[in-house]
């Protein structure tokens, strides 16, 4: 499920559905205002497979996935395809948050292996999908130039460690960055 569609972006632009001449920019903006998200984040906001490939030179009963929230596991095997865990209870349990992967019967994981899983969220936020069209919004105005020069007063205030990519009032709707494994 896509942070936001094409036809939300151009309600929030004022741009009629049947407009289709800038589409392609559009969606353009739409994928970064997307990865600028689920970067503030630290998270998978839109939906995906997740292809992530570990080695384990000892066996392991657990580990972490990179992307985060896990919605499923799909499977789990050694690059070389000797070896294969059932992705489901009672062969395993993934800590859908954190992404804690734990192979509670059978051989611990071992070797190169390979999972593969689905992540994102379900269902997403009204604070994240605002934000994202706002992102969207402040994108497609300055490429434009059609935000004029704002002097003092009411601009947004320049964040130190932060780009001009993205409003203030957007990081704001997104809240603090969750923490990560470093």
């Amino acid at each position: 499920m896509p942070i936001v569609t094409l036809d939300d972006a151009k309600a929030q632009l004022n741009i009629t559905a049947s407009d289709t001449s800038e589409d392609v920019e559009l969606q353009g903006y739409i994928d970064a205002a997307t990865a600028a998200v689920e970067t503030q984040l630290g998270q998978a906001v839109d939906q995906r497979t997740v292809v992530d490939q570990f080695t384990f030179p000892t066996g392991v009963t657990s580990f972490l996935l990179r992307t985060t929230p896990v919605l499923s596991m799909l499977s789990l095997a050694t690059l070389d395809g000797s070896q294969s865990w059932t992705p489901t209870a009672p062969t395993m349990y993934v800590d859908s948050a954190s992404g804690l992967v734990t192979v509670l019967s059978g051989p611990p994981v071992k070797g190169t292996v390979v999972a593969t899983y689905q992540a994102g969220y379900t269902a997403v936020p009204a604070n994240v999908r605002l934000a994202a069209l706002i992102i969207v919004q402040h994108l497609w105005e300055t490429q434009r130039g059609t935000m004029g020069v704002q002097l003092g007063g009411d601009t947004d205030t320049y964040v130190a460690g932060r780009g001009f990519a993205i409003p203030r009032r957007a990081i704001e709707l997104l809240g603090p960055q969750l923490p990560g494994v470093a």
